[in-house]
């Protein structure tokens, strides 16, 4: 019997919380049951990974040779020339613009499109109406499908399916020291990260600021910022040398640590004392279930889907997005309070199990999947 074949498009080779989603889910899932070919950029690490996964991986070219987007016309004809010839059984889009993007050619196409949504963004009518044509979409949070419905995506398209984490990869093990020493901090250091793409959505400059309110309370504190910023936008660059700009001023830049994008986040994640995670907005925030899932102490801003990954008190602290008062005081008592911190990463690593596993979350986009074919 011939295995149903989907075409998933990427429009970004870059490696971030949705693509490492969907990455974990495919290498769960193996091509048994269905056959994958992907569509992605040729540049960035992304190719690279889905190889491993065993797909085929097909350029997908949407900007010219000046990295001008292409005219809507040039982007249609090119996603419908590559629907033709990999003629598959379901197209899927990995993220809000490419199923946009997607759902303009759905009505050409013999067979149906469906998209992943895991973005919390303003959308025009004519977006809403691009992404209502698919004929199914996943929301990754019951928050950011009560933010698209509220903009007038159909309801009965979408349905809320978490991203699941590997809880084996990602769980709990006894600090090596092994980063310190690539820091070349010694063993009474303690470690703070903020793990995410740097820009203006996830806050970093407010852990900075942060910073320098504790600096003479906690003056063993260090600060990792891991992950790379990807936008060439002047205020996306300008936003990246702010954060290292308060530092400097306060006159504590050996506290911090630019690390950029890291492949070992597993061992990160139980080198480091806290995760602290400033986004003001996050639809579900991956670095968040991973944390979770390594019984990691979290403190986050309590905005998009983060309330349905930790809850306050219980299994992290959550903070308001630009309340420096409140981020302040919250990292202050995980770092003196120790039997807190421990008990709550015990509570995120259990909820993490219950409600985010890996195998969970395949079995649901397996069945999506099916309702189409």
């Amino acid at each position: 019997m011939m295995r149903p074949k989907v075409l998933l498009f990427f429009e970004y080779g870059t490696l971030n919380g949705g693509e490492f989603s969907l990455l974990a889910m495919l290498e769960e899932l193996g091509q048994t049951e269905f056959e994958f070919v992907a569509a992605a950029p040729a540049s960035g690490m992304l190719t690279e990974r889905l190889e491993q996964c065993g797909v085929q991986v097909l350029p997908l070219t949407l900007r010219d040779t000046r990295n001008q987007k292409l005219s809507i016309e040039q982007i249609n004809s090119h996603l419908v020339e590559l629907v033709t010839r990999v003629s598959p059984d379901l197209v899927h889009s990995n993220s809000l613009s490419m199923g946009r993007m997607v759902g303009r050619i759905a009505s050409q196409l013999p067979i149906r499109c469906t998209s992943h949504i895991r973005d919390i963004i303003r959308l025009n009518k004519t977006a809403v109406s691009d992404l209502n044509r698919n004929a199914g979409l996943i929301a990754v949070s019951n928050a950011t499908k009560q933010f698209h419905v509220e903009q007038g995506i159909l309801s009965d398209k979408l349905q809320v399916i978490y991203n699941g984490v590997n809880t084996e990869l990602f769980r709990p093990a006894p600090a090596t020291g092994i980063l310190k020493q690539e820091l070349c901090l010694g063993d009474s250091a303690v470690l703070c990260a903020n793990i995410g793409q740097i820009c203006l959505r996830k806050g970093q400059t407010m852990l900075a600021h942060a910073a320098v309110l504790l600096a003479k309370e906690f003056p063993e504190l260090n600060y990792l910022f891991i992950g790379q910023r990807h936008s060439q936008k002047q205020e996306s660059v300008a936003y990246e040398n702010a954060i290292g700009l308060i530092f400097r001023e306060a006159g504590i830049e050996e506290s911090l640590f630019r690390l950029g994008f890291r492949e070992d986040i597993p061992l990160i994640l139980n080198e480091v004392d806290l995760v602290v995670h400033t986004a003001r907005q996050e639809p579900l925030g991956r670095v968040l279930l991973e944390a979770a899932s390594c019984g990691q102490a979290i403190v986050a801003t309590e905005v998009g889907g983060t309330a349905e990954i930790l809850t306050d008190g219980i299994s992290a602290i959550l903070v308001r997005p630009n309340d420096l008062e409140a981020l302040t005081a919250a990292i202050r008592r995980m770092l003196t309070d120790h039997k807190f911190r421990i008990r709550l990463g015990q509570q995120a690593r259990k909820h993490a199990i219950e409600m985010f596993s890996l195998p969970t979350a395949t079995e649901h986009v397996r069945m999506f999947w099916k309702s189409f074919l």
